[in-house]
């Protein structure tokens, strides 16, 4: 063979090998050992950092444990007892979402209806209740701001709180900040009472207007640009009313603010159908009466602090306008497909003024009217001629017993005896 022949030769095999080597190469990497060894390493064969591999396996496990407590599999501790999911709330249907709210690099579980919030944090492989806060409370996490903000407005005052939560469970408030109408002229002015309660009520200093409200600005713009992904749930199928109501009944003392031992219970009917609504008295003025609804498997509830609840029978309408200390404040609810709204909130107050004179003051959705003006746009929503409260009232056992053996003739007797004993009361006196 020539030497130009031999030079063909070499050259096509030089040029082979760059093809491997550029082809293998779309496929894998090269590393040189220390000996000068080139080995050629595939991609599958290539491992996480350790630190990544055991950050991923802890949060896995730690929404692996989230999920069980959403499906009721696990149990948090609630003042000294282990309770599921379903206990923590009055409401069958709640609304969830993960966001980390103590700065620790792990998100939490929120968990809400429309009067209960928690923060659930799996702790050394267990749920475990980070916060509690019962009505007003939203979570708010922007570059700003990384807590909980409470806030609420009715009755000519509002009251903020941001609250910073530390990965150890401890919590730093900025103090309650709160304003009340003074004057009483139905908004907000400078002679008005502007305040921060730090620790214990009594504990407080006075701020001016213009503190409050740049406190107010900047807190309430965070929680408007806090966008969360709540996702809906449903935490138990009933297949009948009596078996829901019986479950509410159920519940931690802690969860529904009864187990004093001195509630009084009844089926009573509100809106326009033949499930009866729940009624439940608790006979204390802070907790007042509560009113359970059952619609198409969903389980609603309602309270009104002081009681004095009344209703319009199968007419979808309830009343209230129980108060004390010179403060009335009046509500008026509708009650339509198991869900309760509140259609119409006013509130007039009593005092005595300088020669002794009793006067009163009266406001109809945050705004001074006269007491003709109060009176008007109450009838506008209820006909308080037609409102009555229940007949007859049972104690829990007696209740447990009727809706266990549920009986409508048997149960419709016992109303129509009620009935004439009252009007035979009424009669007699």
């Amino acid at each position: 063979m020539g030497r130009v022949g031999w030079l063909k030769v070499c050259s096509a095999i030089l040029m082979f090998m760059l093809f491997i080597t550029v082809l293998t190469g779309c496929e894998s990497d090269a590393r040189v050992e220390s000996s000068g060894t080139v080995r050629t390493i595939e991609y599958d064969e290539v491992e996480a950092p350790e630190s990544e591999v055991s950050d991923a396996s802890e949060n896995s496990n730690i929404m692996e444990i989230y999920e069980s407590f959403l499906n009721g599999e696990l149990s948090a501790e609630q003042e000294e007892k282990q309770v599921t999911i379903s206990d923590l709330f009055w409401d069958n249907d709640i609304e969830y979402c993960f966001l980390d709210i103590d700065g620790d690099g792990i998100d939490e579980l929120h968990i809400r209806d429309n009067v209960i919030y928690y923060v659930i944090k799996a702790v050394d492989g267990a749920p475990q209740i980070l916060f509690e806060g019962w009505w007003n409370y939203e979570p708010v996490v922007s570059d700003e701001l990384c807590g909980i903000l409470y806030y609420n407005n009715d009755y000519g005052s509002e009251g903020i709180e941001f609250i910073r939560i530390s990965a150890d469970g401890s919590t730093e408030s900025d103090g309650k900040f709160r304003w009340s109408d003074e004057n009483e002229n139905g908004y907000m002015d400078t002679e008005d009472f502007f305040k921060i309660y730090i620790g214990k009520f009594s504990d407080y200093e006075d701020i001016d207007m213009e503190h409050y409200v740049q406190y107010k600005k900047e807190h309430s713009a965070q929680q408007a640009g806090c966008e969360l992904g709540w996702t809906d749930r449903c935490l138990n199928e009933y297949v009948t009313w009596q078996e829901a109501y019986i479950n509410f009944l159920k519940k931690p003392s802690a969860t529904i603010w009864v187990g004093s031992g001195r509630e009084e219970y009844s089926l009573i009917y509100i809106d326009d159908n033949d499930i009866p609504e729940l009624y439940i008295d608790t006979n204390v003025s802070a907790t007042g009466v509560i009113i359970v609804s059952f619609y198409e498997g969903k389980v609603r509830s309602m309270v009104r602090d002081r009681g004095g609840i009344e209703y319009i029978e199968y007419g979808g309408l309830l009343y209230c306008d129980w108060g004390n200390a010179g403060f009335y404040p009046c509500n008026v609810y509708m009650l339509e497909k198991g869900a309760f709204s509140e259609i119409g909130t006013g509130w007039y107050s009593e005092y005595a003024d300088e020669q002794g004179n009793i006067c009163y003051d009266y406001f109809w959705e945050g705004r001074a009217v006269t007491e003709a003006e109060y009176e008007a746009y109450i009838d506008e929503r209820i006909d308080r001629s037609g409102c009555v409260e229940p007949s007859l009232l049972y104690s829990e056992d007696e209740i447990l017993e009727i809706l266990a053996d549920w009986d409508v003739d048997r149960v419709g007797v016992r109303l129509q005896e009620a009935d004439a004993a009252e009007k035979s009361i009424v009669e007699t006196e």
